[in-house]
């Protein structure tokens, strides 16, 4: 046995080597499937904020159209003339969270950088507070139209109120996607 015995140490030791290298092999493995991951799911965000970009520029002139049509009539229903028709309509932005909320759910957020994480957070927050004024303005169409019945000058001014303050904060969420993309950079770049 005694005479083994150094042999059964080399034997060991090898043992023991390949064993740490197989766990930091592994470990590595891990390590690039966690940043796939993470890139991955990063990529597909910024090409949601993009197209949610764009289908924001494509509903905003139509909806300044409809304000400053809606501010006309008011012009006029403030000076006594008739109601005419304010079409105090929207033009209602579709933006997505599919991608963020999927980055979220397969944690693949826990690996982007910490100021990325930060900024994404906060770029979809706001848009989750247009999304809220949005809804809550088409919601209050029905009430418009009631109150159009006993006071059109009310009805076309809270309508005006409303859109005008979405119209407003639409550049507000437009300028955040616009710096979260050049903060990002295009995620062909990165490719």
């Amino acid at each position: 046995m005694r005479k083994r015995l150094p042999d059964l140490m080399v034997e060991a030791g090898m043992i023991f080597l390949a064993v740490v290298l197989a766990l930091a092999a592994e470990e590595w493995r891990e390590k690039q499937d966690r940043q796939d991951l993470a890139d991955r799911a990063l990529h597909s965000v910024v090409e949601e904020i993009r197209s949610n970009l764009a289908e924001l520029e494509r509903t905003a002139p139509r909806n300044v159209e409809r304000l400053e049509a809606a501010r006309e009539v008011l012009k006029e229903l403030e000076v006594g003339g008739e109601s005419g028709d304010a079409d105090i309509g929207l033009e209602v932005s579709l933006l997505s969270t599919a991608a963020w909320q999927s980055a979220q759910m397969s944690q693949a957020v826990h690996y982007f950088d910490l100021d990325a994480m930060r900024q994404l957070s906060e770029v979809y927050e706001i848009q989750e507070m247009y999304d809220r004024m949005q809804t809550g303005i088409v919601d209050g169409m029905g009430d418009l139209l009631r109150i159009a019945r006993e006071d059109p000058e009310a009805a076309v001014r809270q309508g005006v109120s409303g859109v005008s303050m979405l119209v407003g904060f639409h550049e507000t969420l437009a300028e955040t996607y616009r710096h979260t993309l050049d903060q990002l950079g295009s995620p062909a770049e990165a490719d």
